[in-house]
């Protein structure tokens, strides 16, 4: 998989501005991967700090990069909401490149947050959960579903820098691997234009998403609904109660998108070292069920579930004083120390975490291997027997070596006669 490079940041590669004949001027590089780069640029006239999405030169020429750039700037132009990037303009260099322009966020990512803090409190996790929530309902209002909400594609801004009241605003980016629903917007709903899908559809059975944080029905590469993103985000709540995802002691990709379709979750509480209520756990397990008509059905749905836990929990703190604040910042500190020994936060597939306009576009190498297009296909019922069988081997295994070590002690110690 391409990943981007760390410590790229700096001037554009050999200080030729790639922006040169746009209304931008190139200021530095914020990363670059295996489809383009990533750069802070400012406005020639208005003098207005952006960031640009910039296809790469080998790859200009190939109309499936220019459609996928065109989807996502239509995608987030359709959406309207302060919790979700927005986009600027759309357009070419003079070399034909194809660029996206977004605006500036200052702050860090969610997968930045949690590697420095460990698992969030409760309530501030709620907090940013309902934002995330937010940020897709807008989406899947106007008939878009995201397919790859994760840790690095929630930006955290900095206080005050873009709520009037100075709170941290959550900002939902990366709609490169949107799906634009057949059915259109929800009834009510408009949109600003037309928007139509990709000109060049995903082949049948690619994954499209991040095996980390794909639902059940994305592991098995079947249609997917709203539904989708609400099982990834109930990943992003365990991951953020936690500490890291449910399946963080699985490495391999398809052993991931496996236990996505049968491996069943322990509750966050059983993980966490904080407390977690029962509410909270079973909203949590509610939204990562594996069929899809057993979770919320909606994003709003789940945000007004999560909105009535934080009302009894504001409830409850007022009534115990200043002692359960004391237990939450104790439980929050064990979260941040057991994360520091090892526990790796799950949830992205990223080697490093990123300035906002960083995500898993540009993780994808040009053949459709790794990030947006892996290829998996996961047999449903087979896997979850085998596993069984093997755990019976095993110990009959042990059994068996344990008798067998036992009788060669015995000869021995016959044989010099102490037995």
């Amino acid at each position: 998989m391409a990943r981007l490079t760390s410590g790229s940041a700096g001037p554009p590669r050999g200080g030729r501005d790639e922006l040169e004949g746009t209304p931008y001027r190139a200021l530095r590089l914020l990363g670059r991967g295996g489809m383009g780069e990533v750069i802070e640029a400012e406005h020639r006239a208005l003098r207005k700090r952006v960031v640009v999405k910039l296809v790469r030169r080998a790859l200009a020429g190939d109309p499936r990069f220019a459609d996928r750039l065109r989807v996502e700037a239509q995608a987030l132009a359709a959406v309207s909401s302060p919790h979700v990037v927005a986009v600027l303009d759309l357009g070419r260099t003079p070399a034909g490149r194809p660029y996206l322009v977004m605006e500036r966020l200052e702050g860090r990512t969610l997968g930045e947050e949690l590697a420095q803090r460990g698992a969030l409190p409760v309530a501030e996790a709620i907090d940013l959960v309902r934002q995330v929530l937010a940020g897709l309902a807008a989406a899947h209002r106007v008939g878009l579903v995201h397919r790859d909400v994760k840790l690095d594609n929630v930006f955290l801004c900095a206080p005050g820098s873009a709520a009037p009241g100075g709170g941290r605003v959550a900002k939902l980016l990366d709609f490169g691997v949107a799906k634009v629903l057949d059915g259109g917007v929800e009834p009510g709903a408009e949109r600003p234009f037309p928007l139509d899908g990709p000109a060049y559809p995903t082949e049948a059975g690619l994954l499209v998403g991040t095996p980390r944080t794909a639902s059940p029905e994305q592991a098995q590469c079947q249609p997917v609904d709203a539904r989708a993103d609400v099982y990834a985000v109930g990943l992003l709540m365990y991951t953020l109660l936690v500490g890291h995802g449910p399946f963080a002691h699985l490495d391999d990709a398809l052993a991931v998108l496996r236990a996505h379709v049968l491996e069943a979750l322990a509750a966050p509480s059983r993980r966490a070292a904080q407390p977690i209520p029962p509410a909270l756990d079973r909203a949590v397990l509610r939204a990562l069920a594996k069929r899809p008509e057993e979770r919320f059905q909606s994003a709003e749905a789940f945000a007004e579930e999560l909105g009535r836990i934080a009302a009894a929990l504001g409830e409850a703190g007022g009534s115990a004083g200043a002692g359960t604040g004391a237990a939450e910042r104790a439980a929050s500190s064990a979260a941040a120390e057991r994360a520091s020994k090892g526990a790796r936060a799950g949830g992205g597939e990223a080697g490093a975490a990123w300035t906002p306009e960083i995500g898993a576009w540009f993780e994808a190498t040009p053949d459709g291997t790794g990030g947006a297009g892996a290829r998996a296909r996961v047999a449903p019922g087979a896997a979850g027997g085998a596993e069984r069988v093997d755990a019976r081997l095993f110990a009959a295994l042990t059994a068996a070596s344990t008798v067998v070590f036992s009788l060669i002690a015995a000869l021995l110690l016959h044989g010099l006669g102490v037995w």
